[in-house]
C-alpha cells in the first residue's frame, strides 16, 4: 500500500546560480541574483538601494520567470499525483479481487479436502465389505454353481493358451527375411506372378483391340454397303425418270401419228366420194363424145399441224436392261394410204 503524501523535490537547476547579465543600458545586474528556472532571486536592502531601475525591471522579469516555473512545476506534479492516485484505486482494486478469489479458492479448497475425506472413508468401507471372511470363503468352496464356473473358467483359459501358441508357432513359420530360402522362393513367385498379370492385361488389352477394330470393320463394310445400295437405287430412280419422260414422248408422237393418220383417212374418203360422184355423172351426159376428159385434179389441201409434224425426228428410247424402240417409215404410212387410193379408184 503506497502513501498518499508525495514530496516534491525540488529543480535540478536549482543549484546552479545564474550568471550575472548585462543589464539594458550597459549595466550589469547586481550580484545575487538568479537566472530562470534557478534558486529565488532575492535582492539585499544593499542591491535595492543602489539598483536603478532597469535592475528592478531585469529582476521582475526574473520572478515572473521564476513563477512560471513554480506553476509548470505545480501542474506537472498534480499530473503526477493524479496518476498516482489512480495507480492506486487500480491496485486497490486487484487486491480486493485478489482477496475474493483467494477466499473462494479456499472454500474450494476446503470443498475438495472434505469431499476427499468423504471418498477415504467409502474406500475404506467397500474395503471392509470386499474382504471376506473364513465362512465366507468356505461356503464360496463348497458352492456347487461356483464350483463348475471356475471348471469352465480353466478350460477356456486351456484353450485360449494353446491358441496362443499355435499362432505364435505359424507367425515364427511365416517370418522370412530376403536372404532365406523361403524369402527367396516368396520373391520368385511374386515376380513371376507380377509377369503372368502384366501378360494377362497386355491379351485383355488386345483382344479388346481386336475386336473393337473387327467392329469397326463391319461398321465400315455396312457403310460401304448402304451407300452402294443407294447408289444403285438412285441410278434406278433415274433409269425410271428417264423410261417414263421417254414413254410420254413416244405416247404423244403416236397419239400425233394417230391423229395425222385419221386426217388423211377422212380427207381420202371425201376426194374418193367426190371422184365417184363426178365419173358417174360424166358417163350419163357425155357417152357420145368421142374425146374423154379426163377429171378435175383435187383442189389444194391445206396442211395441218399434224402434218407439219411430219418433219419431227423420230424418238428412241435406249435402256441398259431394256430397249424400246419404235421405228416408222413413210412407206409403211404411206402403203395403207395407197391401198386406200387404189381401192377407192
Amino acid at each position: 500500500m503506497l502513501d498518499e503524501t508525495t514530496t516534491c523535490s525540488p529543480p535540478a537547476s536549482a543549484s546552479v546560480t545564474a550568471s550575472p547579465a548585462s543589464a539594458p543600458g550597459g549595466a550589469s545586474a547586481p550580484s545575487g541574483v538568479a537566472a530562470p528556472g534557478g534558486l529565488r532571486p532575492r535582492l539585499t536592502e544593499q542591491q535595492l538601494e543602489s539598483a536603478t531601475r532597469e535592475d528592478l525591471l531585469a529582476h521582475s522579469k526574473q520572478q515572473d520567470s521564476y513563477i512560471d516555473s513554480l506553476l509548470s512545476q505545480a501542474t506537472s506534479h498534480e499530473a503526477e499525483t493524479a496518476a498516482l492516485r489512480e495507480t492506486e484505486d487500480r491496485l486497490r482494486q486487484q487486491h480486493a479481487d485478489l482477496l475474493l478469489r483467494e477466499k473462494v479458492l479456499v472454500r474450494r479448497l476446503a470443498a475438495k479436502e472434505q469431499e476427499m475425506q468423504e471418498y477415504a472413508g467409502q474406500l475404506s468401507e467397500l474395503k471392509a465389505r470386499e474382504a471376506p471372511g473364513v465362512s465366507a470363503l468356505r461356503s464360496a468352496l463348497l458352492d456347487p454353481a461356483v464350483n463348475l464356473l471356475l471348471q469352465k473358467l480353466r478350460q477356456e483359459l486351456a484353450a485360449t493358451r494353446t491358441r496362443v501358441e499355435e499362432t505364435q508357432n505359424e507367425l515364427s513359420a511365416w517370418k522370412f527375411t530376403p536372404d532365406s530360402n523361403t524369402g527367396k522362393r516368396l520373391m520368385a513367385k511374386c515376380r513371376l506372378l507380377y509377369q503372368e498379370n502384366e501378360e494377362l492385361g497386355r491379351v485383355i488389352a488386345s483382344g479388346r483391340v481386336a475386336k473393337l477394330e473387327g467392329e469397326l470393320a463391319l461398321q465400315k463394310s455396312f457403310s460401304e454397303e448402304v451407300k452402294k445400295s443407294q447408289s444403285e437405287l438412285d441410278e434406278f430412280l433415274q433409269d425410271l425418270d428417264e423410261d417414263v419422260e421417254g414413254m410420254q414422248s413416244t405416247i404423244y408422237y403416236l397419239q400425233q401419228e394417230l391423229r395425222k393418220a385419221k386426217d388423211t383417212l377422212a380427207v381420202y374418203e371425201q376426194e374418193r366420194k367426190a371422184g365417184a360422184a363426178n365419173g358417174k355423172s360424166a358417163c350419163n351426159g357425155d357417152s357420145g363424145s368421142e374425146t374423154h376428159a379426163s377429171p378435175p385434179p383435187p383442189p389444194p389441201r391445206r396442211r395441218t399441224s399434224s402434218e407439219d409434224s411430219d418433219d419431227l425426228p423420230l424418238i428412241k428410247k435406249v435402256r441398259r436392261d431394256s430397249e424400246l424402240s419404235i421405228h416408222y417409215s413413210e412407206e409403211e404410212v404411206g402403203g395403207g394410204l395407197t391401198n386406200g387410193e387404189s381401192s377407192a379408184k
